[in-house]
């Protein structure tokens, strides 16, 4: 009796590590993505689930409706960039190699027309102070705050990225976690068994 459960549980140990193996293998190499957009420009990154960038890997950019707008390459570090005048919604696939895929959906850019500003009357006329006139045009400032504005925004960009790849990532504990929850469905089985054999 002692015998035949100890050739169970060595058969449920083996079965165990084929199913880890490849389910390792398979998840080590899983690929993700993200993007955004600044403007006219899309900036993203594709890394796979260890952190580890897709050098080199072709992203291939569609609209809406599938029709491919652009392709370009990502660098060294996995990072893209591509400039398209299409504010609608679109999908970006890279095809990593070795049958590895990933596809990100980049959401629409937001469009703030005139109609949907709401003017305001002030309650009170604050004093008009003379305002030294510059040589900046509307234009010129306007391009001034969005990249003050944009260089602000980076390092928040880089720490979304960054708990992007962390949540993507297998941890020792979700490994000692899947093991723990086979173990618990075995012992239930097992225990099963065992109250059938005895009545």
């Amino acid at each position: 009796m002692r015998n035949h459960i100890f050739n169970k549980l060595f058969q449920a140990m083996i079965v165990l590590q084929v199913i880890l193996f490849l389910f390792n293998s398979a998840y080590a190499h899983k690929v993700s993505a993200y993007a955004y957009r600044e403007g006219d420009k899309v900036f993203g990154e594709c890394y796979f689930v260890d952190g580890s960038p897709c050098k080199n890997s072709r992203v291939q950019v569609y609209d809406s409706k599938g029709n491919k707008i652009t392709e370009v390459t990502t660098d060294e570090k996995g990072k893209f960039k591509f400039t398209t005048s299409n504010t609608g919604q679109l999908k970006i696939v890279i095809p990593a190699g070795e049958g590895h895929r990933a596809e990100y959906m980049l959401e629409a850019a937001e469009k703030v027309e005139k109609k949907d500003i709401k003017k305001s009357e002030p309650e009170k006329q604050p004093e008009k102070k003379e305002i030294p006139k510059t040589s900046l045009n509307k234009e010129e400032l306007k391009q001034i705050i969005d990249e003050a504005i944009d260089a602000k925004l980076q390092g928040l960009r880089t720490e979304l990225m960054d708990l992007r790849k962390q949540m993507d990532k297998i941890s020792i504990r979700d490994i000692i976690g899947g093991i723990g929850y086979i173990f618990g469905v075995w012992a239930i089985i097992m225990l099963l068994k065992r109250k059938k054999n005895a009545s």
